[in-house]
């Protein structure tokens, strides 16, 4: 009879482990959403870092006509009157 007990206390013991390591809501599971959750982090923090560059450089555009003439020369290869524009082709 102490020998049942024993066996049944030690299963249940075996059941218990099993579901807090490996379970749905287990520690394995756990340390996945901690990797998870700082991946995104990460992301989530490049992102915010671009949204701030582009919100300045809306900012930019918005007040200053420098930087609406920047971009217009930069991006569209404007020039003013009186300017010469040399182009340097290579070989």
């Amino acid at each position: 009879m102490p020998r049942l007990i024993f066996f049944l206390f030690s299963c249940a013991i075996c059941y218990q482990g099993y579901h807090l390591y490996y379970g749905e809501q287990g520690i394995k599971r756990q340390e996945e959403l901690a990797k998870q959750i700082e991946y995104q982090e990460r992301v989530n923090q490049r992102l915010k870092h671009r949204n701030q560059a582009l919100r300045a450089q809306v900012d930019d555009l918005r007040q200053g006509e420098e930087a609406v003439e920047e971009h217009v020369r930069t991006e569209l290869q404007y020039i003013k009157d009186g300017e010469v524009f040399y182009r340097i082709v290579e070989k």
